[in-house]
């Protein structure tokens, strides 16, 4: 499968909800895969009649095509990152500034005497977690697209159904995500991904020519909410990481005495759109080793331990360990329209969950674990991936970019 960029313009603002309660639900801030596919695979339906064969393929066969998330930006901040608790945010963007804390995390696990707590460098208050999205601007400077969405609540009077005027007492508010006024040379758009074989995408294409590129998607659809602009761009290239070079890089700020040796290898394995993972008793689990049998398991969560003293997996004539693991969970729910009932709740691994293993072995088993690493990244991982599930990326250059050891960061 070919993987095509998708931009989506909100043409009515946008209700989506966390939760089923209609009172006490947080609204969100990007369009999951699972609404991106549940709004073309209701346009084709109310196109085509009952589904067939056609219908199959495009929205239940994972090998035929898969549907990523809309969110405010290219790419998603991994879980790694911390910023200042007073003004958090890029440097670019007038803020404090970011920090990634992969290479004090592999310190403490691979032996090296644990670094001082990091605090910011302009105010020198304490970092706390930092989430959400981030892109490049065309001069290369990172931001956050925070400006151009505007989170509201929108509030509405119930209709009495006998006499379809205002009922008494019955007042609730929707939360709602629409655009702002962008500045010169910017546009609120929400960016994604399709992932599609060559025979799916003419279908696609057709589809959305047919609504004149409108889907509607979430909650009030009826009351005009949802509807949502949706175009399918040119392919996305292949991202270019020297994944050798970032090991290198990164072994030489948190353990020296391995960057020094060629048998190691470091990698990090991420998760931009989350993942449902389980064990082989399909029992929800945090570890990608119940889905993919040839990592390793993680490690005790005793932070007196260090790597070598597990015994790690054997691979190809060297040995590999999970070293870290910062991931959590979280609930997913849904609503199966085909049942008119809710979905079974299931546990997600967080978006922007990240792995780093250490494998040490020779040329052929780097060169071997290489070749694994490029059919996980292209293939996914977990259940539910043409909902765009189980996305993972090796070694986010996000890590050295934004690391306090390998940059440089002014007041």
């Amino acid at each position: 499968m070919k993987r095509y960029r998708v931009e989506a313009e909100l043409a009515s603002p946008l209700v989506i909800r966390r939760e089923r309660q209609s009172q006490r639900s947080e609204g969100a801030q990007s369009i999951t895969g699972t609404l991106l596919r549940g709004a073309f695979a209701q346009a084709w339906l109310q196109r085509h009649g009952a589904p067939d064969a056609s219908f199959r393929r495009l929205f239940l066969d994972e090998h035929a095509c898969r549907f990523g998330p809309l969110d405010p930006a290219v790419r998603v901040i991994p879980r790694t990152a911390f910023s200042c608790k007073r003004v958090p945010g890029f440097r670019e963007d007038g803020k404090h500034g970011v920090v990634d804390q992969l290479v004090p995390l592999l310190r403490s696990r691979l032996g090296q005497t644990s670094a001082e707590p990091e605090r910011c460098r302009v105010c020198g208050q304490d970092l706390k977690a930092f989430s959400g999205f981030w892109q490049l601007k065309s001069n290369g400077e990172p931001t956050e697209p925070k400006g151009l969405w505007r989170r509201t609540v929108a509030v509405h009077v119930g209709i009495d159904r006998l006499t379809h005027t205002a009922a008494e007492k019955v007042l609730f508010n929707l939360p709602v995500l629409e655009p702002q006024a962008p500045p010169a040379g910017e546009a609120s758009r929400l960016h994604g991904w399709i992932a599609a074989a060559d025979d799916v995408l003419p279908a696609l294409q057709e589809l959305l020519r047919d609504q004149e590129q409108i889907l509607r998607i979430g909650h009030a659809r009826t009351r005009g909410y949802g509807r949502v602009r949706v175009t399918i761009g040119e392919e996305v290239p292949a991202a270019a990481v020297d994944w050798s070079a970032w090991s290198r890089e990164m072994l030489r700020h948190s353990a020296p005495q391995l960057a020094a040796e060629e048998r190691y290898f470091l990698f990090s394995l991420s998760l931009p759109t989350g993942a449902i993972l389980v064990d082989a008793l399909l029992r929800y689990t945090l570890d990608p080793a119940g889905m993919v049998p040839w990592l390793p398991p993680l490690p005790p969560p005793n932070p007196t331990l260090r790597v070598f003293d597990l015994p790690g997996k054997e691979f190809a004539g060297g040995r590999l360990w999970c070293v870290t693991a910062v991931t959590s969970h979280d609930r997913l729910r849904g609503w199966n329209v085909a049942h008119g009932l809710p979905r079974q709740d299931e546990w997600l691994v967080t978006r922007g969950s990240v792995y780093v293993y250490l494998y040490e072995g020779d040329k052929s088993g780097q060169a071997e674990l290489h070749a694994k690493l490029r059919e996980l990244e292209a293939d996914g991982l977990g259940a539910r991936r043409n909902e765009g599930f189980g996305q993972v990326l090796i070694c986010d250059d996000f890590h050295r970019r934004f690391s306090p050891q390998l940059s440089v960061v002014t007041p």
